[in-house]
């Protein structure tokens, strides 16, 4: 096995730390995406800070839903900073979500299409399942 030198390692972390800076400072768009829709997309319309909403867009590409049907917005929050989790108000095409504290978040948007029968029951089709990763500023 070779050795590496330290001037070598040093060099390594500064390339990680320049694509790091250039992944943040573009437009926040779904790391992982699923979606029925073909061409379908999800994506954050502005920069993600503390106390100022920001908008989670869906694009469905044209799709257009079944008379009858309605759309199930739900967001969750598995790996972020301790202290209130950010408020949310589901809507489609647009979701607004306010963060209440810096750092690391990652998000799972779900967007579903819901419809019920005569006979009773429900029936959900999934649109998109996207995860966000973010960094919310101060």
């Amino acid at each position: 096995m070779k050795k590496r030198t330290l001037p070598t390692l040093f060099a390594a972390c500064a390339v990680l730390a320049l694509a790091w800076t250039a992944l943040l400072s573009g437009p926040a768009l779904a790391d992982a995406l699923h979606t029925s829709v073909p061409g379908g997309r999800v994506h954050l319309d502005g920069a993600p800070k503390v106390g100022q909403p920001v908008k989670v867009v869906f694009d469905l590409n044209g799709y257009r839903f079944p008379a009858g049907a309605y759309t199930a917005v739900n967001l969750e929050f598995p790996n972020r900073p301790e202290g209130d989790k950010p408020k949310v108000r589901p809507g489609y095409p647009e979701t607004t979500v306010t963060f209440a504290v810096p750092g690391e978040y990652t998000v799972i948007i779900l967007l579903n299409e819901v419809s019920k029968s005569s006979c009773g029951g429900v029936k959900a089709k999934p649109l998109i399942d996207a995860v966000l990763d973010l960094h919310v500023t101060p």
